[in-house]
């Protein structure tokens, strides 16, 4: 494994540590200044502004929600990552989990872009999210 794939291996650790205890620092340390996250079909995100609101919107809906790497690997500047991600729904109580890929490309050590696959269905107030009344500016983001 070269140097910078380990470098990238140990950032997606530090990125699903952040994910799990303060999201706000994910974004900022992790994330690259000029970034794409997408979620197809869902949400594409290029502001850092507009992630901080929606994770703020994610974290009101599904406040203990954690992520689990159950798989990563690294090529080039390229990390794709197997994971899971578990809550409880605040309204009924019941547990939910649902499993997500994401692929990771890294510049200097920082994501830059961020192309997720995930059964968002599961997730408390996805359909907020659906019919676009989660935070962010609109130019910066799209729900699909």
């Amino acid at each position: 494994m070269s140097v910078l794939e380990e470098r990238n291996l140990q950032t997606t650790a530090r990125w699903i540590e952040l994910y799990n205890n303060d999201v706000h620092r994910m974004i900022d340390e992790v994330y690259a200044d000029e970034f794409a996250l997408r979620l197809p079909g869902f949400i594409e995100l290029t502001d850092k502004t507009a992630f901080h609101e929606a994770e703020a919107y994610v974290l009101q809906q599904a406040p203990d929600r954690k992520g689990r790497i159950l798989r990563a690997v690294a090529k080039d500047d390229t990390v794709t990552v197997e994971c899971v991600l578990t809550g409880t729904d605040p309204e009924s109580g019941h547990p939910w989990e649902t499993y997500f890929c994401a692929i990771l490309r890294f510049r200097d050590g920082r994501i830059y872009a961020d192309h997720s696959y995930i059964d968002v269905a599961k997730w408390p107030g996805v359909a907020d999210i659906l019919n676009g009344t989660v935070p962010g500016k609109e130019e910066n983001r799209s729900a699909r």
